[in-house]
């Protein structure tokens, strides 16, 4: 076998000696081309696993090479002054770590890539030659080299900045990203493949798990670690180079020299994976030619069929003299094509014409139109004659509706003079009452005007948001008109199921309400063309399915209402800032933060161009969109509570204290003062928010949940009595249905009540509720989840009250794995927690070095994050120096309890470490010292 063959060898076995036995020969086969290759990898990777060596074949050096590799012992924690975090990624050579090492006392954060096993002349020459290229980059699409060496075994290692975002394919997968930003990513891409040849470099393994996607959708291209120099020469021991089986150039199957095209049929690879709906290792196998794109992705077949097949099939040709001459012209045509340029891969006269018409698509439609426009004059005066009438006709209705309607109010604010009040005091709800019995006991004489006065008083209801009396009028209007078909009372029909759908939904009767909504919909749609009332029913029928759990057809109806508008002409309006707030709180609670920030800036932008008068209603619920987006914890919560105490002082002005609007900006408020620790602030508002929804009848599912949030504020006070008996009365009431928010209250209602179990010492109550909590996580979301850790955490602490220290401990290394294995979706919070609890195990077996390094870990992780609120803080500080004390460190303890006394001194917490924080601080306060205080 040539040098290139055993390389490869090598490759494939470390690459496959980590695959399940039963996989590692479709692994070779889908990752070697050489069946030389893959028959040698194969024997030894039998070898491998023979315990007894008989066939292990001593006298073959190879063999015995790889036999020792597999007996070594994982890389040492620390690599000079790095430290190994973990490991984020392994190749056919290395391995590559996240590792960690100080800067000016702060860490900074850098991916270490280490060689695998013995260190041999051709991994030594590798790395060398990668760290050489590296160092000759310098572009903000390459990583970075920062730094490289030996360690003190002799192997390799390579230090370059560590590039925080999702691998292209997990990326695509994730965002689905347009076509445009795709094809802008792929440009960033192909700047840094064009930098590195500027510099006569070539990559060699261009593929789409050698990119990674930052957050901001910029590419970051890695792995030069097959790269060479465009001058220097392939000699006979590297000929063969390791290239990605679907993704290598014909060239690289050969053995023939690497040139710039080479990568440029890496990136037209890339754009594949790109463009299609499949990677393309999935679709080409050994020599066979690149496919256009456009076969496989049939929903954008039409898109991709024309331009972007013949960019990517030019950039992957067999022959590297068919391909793009240059990177820089691979990219120029797919810049031309997003301009709507010609390509340089397409030629002829009805590709350039196709481009022109494209390119002034308004002109030449303009110069159509103006032949079409003579003979369709006629014709349209015809019909925009009609069309007048009808509107005339409907104006004319609307007007006779609201002349109506303005008379039955006048008729009902009569009611407001001190002759007929008599003393009385004068509510908006007492006029509504006495209008009630008036038309109940002398209703008008024609019917219509006793339809639009049942109606007049269901809408006023409705927008006071006090359903039950509003229901009972709009069923009057709705029998009235039932009663009676015809075209004319098509629009009381429609305002009717609206107001029915509306109070209905404020009933939580959400099936019932959504019907309603449906049906107006239907009947607004075989009516006259209204674009602004056909978007406001599509936001009344999003607002009814989003709260009935149906978010992704709520989230239809509001993109269906913005294209009314849109094909309308309707920018700036009233009914945009609805719809874009309705999507607003659809993203809210989809928890995509990032999203529902925009549509409420974007809502609060369309209100203001409107000219929105500062008391019109729709500010309510802007303000409130406004607040919730702004709800991510630390400042944005801060920034959230000023927009809720203005939504909530402009709801008890406009709608008064008895309504469900008001309750719900109470609601909100009471949840951003939680989040920034104004604890006794924010049980006050939820408690009001209880009694108005009492008053209004919503309904036990409602009112549990408030309980449950009212038992979380209470949950950082610690007062377990009061959060035991709110989740008592909660949790028979909080619905397990689909909606993952619903799941998610009962789960957390679960724990927090499982939590207070502990510490009440009903310990059988504690283990009953826990155990619950965690079997409804692990169904939903697995036992290897964030969230089943984040539960076993808990668990944790129930241990070791218990005394079930060994228990405990193993839990702890369990919730530790999980953590590991899923770092980017375990947040810093969850992690401080998880060393809060270690602190605890350690305090409570007397391993106070271990309790103090703990909390100290706590600590440092409790700082890194600004959406830990202060309490939770100023908790992982007392238990800090509550160890610190029993260590005798009397400086260390008063110093952390001094950076906590600023809420330990502001909240009654019934916790035991806080009680004695309290002692403590008063102590020093009286001068008897930390140490008598803690006493």
């Amino acid at each position: 076998m040539t040098p290139g063959q055993l390389e490869r060898v090598e490759a494939c076995f470390h690459a496959a000696v980590r695959q399940p036995p039963e996989r590692r020969a479709a692994f070779l086969a889908a990752m070697e081309a050489d069946a030389e290759v893959r028959t040698e990898a194969a024997r030894l990777l039998r070898c491998a696993d023979d315990e007894t060596g008989e066939d292990a074949m001593p006298e073959d050096p190879l063999a015995r090479r790889l036999q020792r590799l597999l007996a070594q012992e994982a890389p040492a924690r620390r690599i000079g002054r790095y430290r190994l975090l973990r490991e984020i990624g392994a190749g056919g050579m290395g391995s590559v770590f996240l590792a960690e090492r100080d800067v000016d006392g702060m860490p900074q954060r850098v991916a270490l890539k280490l060689l695998h096993g013995i260190a041999t002349e051709a991994g030594k020459r590798r790395m060398a030659r990668e760290r050489a290229l590296l160092a000759g980059l310098n572009h903000p699409q390459i990583a970075k080299h920062l730094d490289g060496g030996d360690t003190e075994q002799g192997q390799p290692f390579l230090v370059m900045d560590y590039v925080e975002g999702l691998p292209l394919p997990e990326y695509v997968a994730a965002r689905a990203p347009s076509r445009r930003q795709r094809l802008e990513l792929f440009l960033a891409l192909c700047a840094a493949v064009q930098h590195a040849h500027q510099r006569l470099i070539l990559h060699r393994d261009i593929k789409p798990s050698n990119v990674i996607v930052r957050e901001d959708g910029t590419p970051v291209l890695l792995d030069f670690g097959v790269g060479k120099l465009i001058e220097e020469a392939d000699n006979g021991a590297t000929v063969t180079i390791a290239f990605t089986p679907g993704y290598g150039a014909p060239e690289q199957r050969r053995g023939d020299a690497a040139t710039t095209a080479t990568d440029v049929f890496g990136l037209g690879a890339v754009l594949f994976d790109l463009l299609a709906d499949t990677k393309l290792s999935a679709v080409r196998k050994g020599a066979a030619p690149v496919p256009a794109p456009g076969a496989h992705a049939p929903g954008r077949r039409r898109l991709l069929s024309g331009d972007l097949d013949r960019i990517v099939l030019k950039a992957c040709a067999e022959a590297p003299e068919d391909r793009y001459a240059t990177v820089l012209a691979l990219a120029d045509d797919v810049a031309a094509h997003l301009a709507g340029r010609p390509l340089a891969a397409a030629s002829g006269t009805l590709h350039r014409a196709r481009r022109f018409v494209l390119r002034h698509r308004w002109a030449c439609l303009a110069a159509c139109a103006a032949f079409v426009a003579a003979g369709a004059f006629v014709w349209r005066l015809d019909v925009e004659r009609q069309r007048a009438r009808a509107a005339e006709a409907a104006a004319e209705r609307e007007a006779e509706y609201a002349r109506a309607s303005r008379n039955f109010l006048a008729s009902v604010l009569a009611s407001s003079d001190p002759a007929v009040a008599r003393g009385s005091p004068l509510t908006t709800a007492s006029l509504l009452a006495a209008a009630t019995q008036r038309l109940a006991r002398h209703p008008p004489p024609d019917r219509a005007m006793r339809v639009i006065a049942w109606l007049t008083v269901a809408e006023v209801y409705a927008s006071l948001n006090d359903p039950q009396p509003g229901l009972r009028a709009a069923d009057a209007a709705m029998a009235l008109l039932d009663a009676r078909q015809g075209a004319r009372e098509d629009e009381l029909r429609i305002r009717a199921l609206r107001v029915r759908g509306l109070l209905l939904g404020q009933l939580n009767r959400h099936g019932q309400a959504r019907s309603a909504m449906r049906k107006m919909l239907d009947l607004r749609a075989r009516g006259p063309d209204d674009p602004a009332g056909m978007a406001r029913s599509y936001q009344d029928y999003a607002m009814v399915a989003a709260a009935a759990g149906d978010e992704a057809e709520a989230d239809r109806a509001v993109r269906r209402g913005l294209r009314v508008l849109d094909r309308a002409g309707i920018g700036d309006s009233p009914e945009r800032a609805s719809l874009l707030s309705g999507r607003s709180s659809l993203s809210s609670w989809k928890q995509d933060k990032a999203l529902a920030l925009r549509d409420a800036g974007r809502a609060e932008d369309a209100a203001r161009a409107a000219a929105l008068p500062p008391e019109d209603p729709l500010w309510v619920a802007l303000l409130m969109d406004a607040a919730r987006s702004r709800r991510t914890g630390g400042p944005g919560s801060r920034q959230g509570l000023a927009y809720a105490e203005r939504a909530l002082a402009l709801s008890y002005r406009l709608y008064g204290q008895d309504s469900k609007t008001t309750a719900d900006a109470e609601n909100l408020l009471a949840a951003l003062l939680r989040d920034v620790g104004r604890l006794p602030e924010a049980i006050a508002h939820y408690r009001q928010s209880r009694a108005i929804s009492t008053r209004l009848g919503l309904g036990a599912v409602h009112l549990a949940r408030l309980d449950s949030a009212t038992a979380a504020a209470y949950d950082v006070l610690r007062d377990h009595p009061r959060i035991v008996a709110l989740l008592d009365a909660a949790i028979p009431h909080l619905p397990d249905g689909p909606r993952d928010i619903d799941r998610a209250v009962l789960r957390r209602a679960y724990l927090r009540r499982a939590s207070s179990l502990r510490q009440l010492q009903r310990y059988a109550e504690s283990e009953r509720d826990y155990r619950t909590a965690m079997r409804m996580i692990a169904g939903e979301h697995g036992g290897d989840s964030p969230a089943y850790a984040e539960a076993l955490n808990a668990y944790v602490l129930l241990l070791v009250d218990r005394g079930r220290y060994a228990e405990a401990e193993r839990t702890l290394d369990r919730v530790r794995a999980i953590l590991d294995a899923h770092p980017a979706d375990a947040g810093v919070a969850l992690r401080m927690w998880v060393a809060c609890s270690g602190a605890m195990l350690a305090r409570a077996r007397g391993d106070l070095d271990a309790a103090q390094a703990r909390a100290e870990e706590a600590l440092r992780l409790g700082g890194r994050d600004p959406v830990i609120n202060a309490v939770e803080l100023a908790r992982v500080q007392v238990l800090a120096a509550e160890i610190a004390m029993r260590r005798n460190q009397a400086h260390r303890a008063q110093a952390l309890l001094d950076k906590a006394a600023p809420q330990v001194e502001r909240l009654e917490i019934g916790d035991r470490d806080w009680q004695w924080a309290r002692r403590a601080i008063g102590a020093a306060k009286n001068g008897c010292g930390t140490a008598q205080g803690a006493s």
